[in-house]
């Protein structure tokens, strides 16, 4: 397990503006949001790779589909044309050997922005 301590010194890399505009003062929503990052997200990328092993791209697809909303609601812009280009190459099964590269760049931020998340929130 990677120690959170590690990362205090770190950039942000997620931010809840977006979410901030269309629930201002609610930082009860932020935090129930924050938890359900957690138990989704994390997961759902470690399947998206999971599927790439297996060379099941339509389900590589849908899992970047489903992890994109995400990356878009907490502003990940480190990740936001990764997501991207896995949901389109892998459903149209083009650019596959770049495919594994990016999945592990995505997967390394989520697990960074989970820690931070955690901490940010007390998770």
């Amino acid at each position: 397990m990677i120690d959170a301590r590690l990362y205090v010194d770190k950039e942000k890399l997620y931010n809840f503006n977006q979410l901030k505009e269309i629930y201002p003062d609610n930082d009860g929503f932020l935090k129930h949001f924050a938890g359900i990052f957690l138990k989704i997200t994390p997961s759902d990328c470690s399947e998206m790779l999971s599927t790439m092993e297996a060379g099941d791209w339509q389900m590589v697809s849908k899992y970047a589909h489903k992890i994109k909303s995400t990356i878009d609601s907490m502003n990940m812009t480190s990740i936001k044309t990764d997501i991207r280009t896995i949901e389109l190459d892998a459903k149209s099964k083009t650019n596959i050997a770049n495919l594994r590269r990016l999945g592990l760049k995505v997967e390394k931020v989520i697990s960074e922005v989970a820690l931070q998340v955690k901490d940010d929130f007390n998770l």
